[in-house]
């Protein structure tokens, strides 16, 4: 095993006390081109996260009186007072022949910023998850740093956009640099997620500003931000 990730764990907060926690809950705003029910559905959210189980509720969930509530297997959106609106089982399969040119509906969208915002704040402390095989690939030149990359395949009982993935680190601080991957749900398009201006909250470094180029065969990226994250708050209990 590659020294990397144990300086990774550290970098980010420290394994031992990632492992102590019950909830992590952020607020921010996301935006960008992809086919939301509606172009501003989430640009004032945040989302309630258990960093044991991919469970996830995220309020407000495209109006300040709903919330949408995310499983694997399940979603449902919710009015305030805990009133199923809508709920959908397997909800994956949603996505199957999905007209690109199409807005997702509501539940769609639970799905999908369900599963990506759980993925994306449990990383990097998700690769000691059972299955979760970890190997250091060759080095990447990037803006001026060699960043230390992590092959990663996942296993089939943690969702996630796909099942193979490449994380960056920066060879100093050993904090996220980048994150590639290529979205089963979107037709598998080559994607480079940057992740930047680091905060610490309790003790934990997260990105507050995350944003997804399009990626290139051959590894570089192209053209302007497609998707954004902007993370304003994070609370750890």
């Amino acid at each position: 095993m590659t020294d990397l990730l144990d300086r990774v764990y550290d970098a980010h907060g420290r394994l031992e006390r990632w492992h102590q926690l019950t909830q992590v809950r952020f607020t921010g705003s996301a935006g960008g081109i992809l086919p939301w029910p509606r172009a501003d559905f989430l640009a004032h959210t945040g989302a309630t996260l258990d960093p044991r189980r991919q469970r996830v509720t995220i309020e407000p969930f495209g109006m300040p009186d709903r919330r949408g509530s995310y499983t694997p297997d399940h979603v449902e959106i919710l009015d305030s007072e805990g009133h199923v609106l809508a709920a959908r089982d397997e909800p994956r399969r949603a996505f199957d022949g999905h007209p690109p040119d199409q807005r997702w509906d509501e539940l769609q969208a639970a799905y999908f910023a369900g599963y990506a915002f759980w993925g994306y704040l449990t990383i990097p402390f998700l690769l000691d998850w059972d299955g979760v095989r970890v190997e250091e690939i060759e080095p990447w030149p990037e803006n001026g740093e060699t960043w230390r990359r992590l092959r990663v395949e996942f296993p089939g009982h943690i969702t996630t956009h796909s099942s193979v993935q490449t994380l960056y680190f920066g060879a100093g601080d050993h904090l996220l640099r980048r994150h590639d991957y290529s979205p089963d749900v979107l037709g598998n398009p080559l994607t480079a997620h940057y992740t930047t201006d680091y905060r610490t909250f309790d003790g934990f470094a997260f990105p507050t500003r995350r944003y997804v180029l399009r990626r290139e065969p051959d590894n570089t990226t192209s053209g302007g931000q497609l998707i954004t994250l902007n993370i304003h708050s994070v609370t750890l209990t």
